[in-house]
């Protein structure tokens, strides 16, 4: 064997016998930074559910037709719900002053048909509070208020077992 073909040779044993451990802990860490981004799939399907459950169901804190949209977003189990937290997860600028709220009072106000929406309204804000007392915990409600913002961002939701928070958002319009 020539000279050439022995370096070609140990050149390509050389090549299948590095060891790639230093690839397997950058490649975890940046699933394990994915991971932490965005929500699970199961989260994300939560969310699509209860925008189908509030499909038609009118906004209660806004005169105009502004619907309910899903949204998830990660926060770890570990980390208490408060309006810094809510505002960390949700990347809400620090103009804004976060109203957080359980949610209990104001979804069974809306599930009374004799307030107001009538039977089939407040019989879809039933199902959805069923649904969302079934699965998430925390169930509550906050508000995005600013100096001067009339178009004021709303959520309806409440977190999974991991922590994750899931709901619906939409805006409220406020004068």
């Amino acid at each position: 064997m020539s000279r050439q073909s022995q370096q070609r040779t140990r050149r390509k044993t050389m090549s299948r016998s590095r060891p790639t451990a230093p690839k397997a802990p950058m490649a975890k860490k940046l699933a394990s930074a994915a991971v932490a981004v965005q929500p699970g799939i199961q989260a994300t399907r939560l969310a699509r559910a209860l925008q189908a459950l509030s499909h038609g169901l009118p906004n209660p804190w806004d005169e105009s037709d502004d619907f309910f949209h899903e949204f998830a977003a990660v926060m770890p189990a570990s980390t208490a719900l408060d309006p810094e937290s809510f505002r960390s997860a949700l990347r809400i600028g620090a103009r804004y002053h976060i109203d957080l709220s359980p949610a209990d009072d104001v979804l069974a106000e809306l599930s009374d048909p004799d307030l107001g929406w009538g039977e089939e309204i407040a019989g879809g804000f039933k199902q959805l509070a069923t649904v969302m007392h079934a699965t998430l915990t925390d169930v509550s409600r906050a508000f995005a208020r600013g100096t001067g913002v009339v178009r004021v961002r709303v959520w309806l939701f409440g977190r999974t077992v991991d922590g994750t928070l899931v709901g619906l958002h939409s805006i409220s319009t406020e004068t």
